[in-house]
């Protein structure tokens, strides 16, 4: 559960916030202790998924046979919490990368693609970009 101290028109509340794992569209939320559950409504609906979301989609794979490759793309600003690989490693599609705090966030990166790391290009507490480059499998 998120906690924050927001203020409305001078008055400071103690809030603490945990979207529903089983329906995203609701939060709970304690306001100075009173319990609350209120539906969001984002312009973007929230996407349901039964695991970690991959953060890109490998390239598409040239020619005949042999293993694909991709490169690992942030798709938010945020701040690397924590990385699961390290160069030289073998992943299968699927495999947790590393953690991304994004928007309060935390954001498990997946791969896509089965290989070696050929590269981990960020470490812990970085601050990334979108669109920045965070690992390559080959």
């Amino acid at each position: 559960m998120k906690k924050f101290k927001i203020t409305v028109e001078d008055k400071t509340y103690k809030i603490a916030a945990e979207r529903d794992a089983a329906d995203p569209s609701l939060m709970r939320l304690s306001v100075d202790g009173k319990a609350h559950t209120v539906r969001i409504e984002e312009e973007e609906a929230p996407q349901r998924s039964s695991g970690p979301r991959p953060a890109a989609t490998p390239p598409p794979r040239s020619g005949g046979g042999g293993g694909g490759g991709g490169k690992i793309i942030a798709q938010l600003p945020g701040t690397v919490l924590s990385i699961d690989v390290s160069e030289g490693d073998s992943v299968s599609a699927g495999d947790k990368v590393l953690v991304i705090e994004a928007m309060k966030m935390e954001n498990i990166i997946t791969t896509e693609v089965g290989g070696a790391v050929l590269a981990v290009h960020v470490k812990e507490g970085d601050k990334v970009e979108a669109g920045q480059e965070l690992v390559e499998i080959a």
